[in-house]
């Protein structure tokens, strides 16, 4: 199966927003699953939405106004999504 891709955006507005906690929030789930080989986390400079920040691309999916709190659902959703129909959003 191929891995989903997360990039989250680490831009200065992102950043100050919260995508440093949203970065550890992550980084622990992936890690307290071993989710290592289905999930590839990949920090993204701008991903061009600084006013709806902070963003996170999950899969082919752009999130905005993201929180630390809802990202591990969101990467949930995806790798439920990806495991019901085979193949990566």
């Amino acid at each position: 199966m191929e891995r989903i891709i997360v990039e989250l955006c680490m831009g200065s507005s992102c950043f100050a927003r919260g995508n440093a906690q949203t970065l550890t929030q992550l980084e622990n789930y992936i890690a307290e699953k071993g989710l290592g080989d289905r999930v590839e986390l990949v920090g993204h400079l701008c991903l061009g939405a600084c006013s709806s920040g902070p963003n996170v691309k999950i899969g082919d999916v752009t999130h905005s106004g993201i929180s630390p709190e809802c990202v591990v659902d969101l990467l949930r959703e995806a790798l439920d999504a990806q495991q019901a129909t085979g193949v990566s959003s």
